[in-house]
């Protein structure tokens, strides 16, 4: 009797798609699971970030509000010595009856230069875009205060080179020096739109004619101005 031939060995079979009955409910609940996972995850960087972006408002709107004050201070020195150098001009006798000449020639010409107030806590809080975080009313206030900031000091500049290019009569530019003043102060109300009010009486226009019982003035650097 012959003996049969070995089987040869069965390959093994991996199952790897078991079937196997599936539960909807852990389903479900492992699918809202994650959801909500995410959903808080999202939330909690949402409220850090406006967390982060609202204290770096706070810090931008602290910087401009201690820069506007500065500003009021320089602002008001220098409306003080643009009013009191036009009233001495105009009562100065040396002043009398002479003819026109570029303003800086005159008797009392103290110097209109060197208004420069700050505006860098400003354009930090642009670069760091606290000011395009800031509430729409907040910012509008903001930069309508700084735009004027640069109106009234090209406007400086623009009487500046009026008075230094040709001459002209003493009262005309004692008149202009006048009006620098005056505008600089316009300024210094629009700083109240953010900062209040302040509590110091504000510069005002003086009379020709008390000009010159007054003692002269020794104007700080940033007032002097060539020639």
């Amino acid at each position: 009797m012959e003996t049969p031939p070995p089987e040869a060995p069965r390959r093994r079979h991996w199952n790897w798609f078991k079937r196997e009955a599936i539960d909807l409910g852990d389903v479900a609940v492992q699918v809202f699971a994650v959801v909500v996972g995410i959903l808080l995850a999202l939330f909690i960087n949402d409220w850090v970030m406006q967390r982060q972006q609202q204290a770096n408002v706070d810090e931008a709107m602290h910087a401009i509000r201690a820069e506007l004050a500065h500003n009021r201070v320089v602002l008001r020195d220098y409306a003080r010595h643009m009013y009191r150098m036009a009233a001495a001009m105009q009562d100065s006798p040396r002043n009398r009856n002479q003819p026109p000449r570029v303003c800086y020639l005159w008797n009392e010409w103290d110097g209109i230069g060197g208004l420069i107030p700050l505006d860098s806590a400003y354009r930090t809080s642009i670069a760091t875009q606290a000011l395009a975080n800031m509430p729409f009313k907040q910012a509008q206030v903001v930069s309508q205060i700084y735009g004027h900031q640069q109106y009234i000091l090209k406007g400086v500049e623009l009487d500046t080179s009026l008075m230094m290019q040709q001459p002209h009569p003493v009262d005309f530019c004692a008149g202009i020096v006048d009006e620098i003043g005056r505008n600089v102060m316009q300024l210094d109300q629009e700083y109240a739109t953010l900062i209040g009010p302040d509590s110091a009486p504000s510069p005002e226009p003086l009379p020709a004619g008390p000009a010159s019982a007054m003692p002269p003035s020794t104007p700080s650097p940033q007032h002097q101005d060539p020639p």
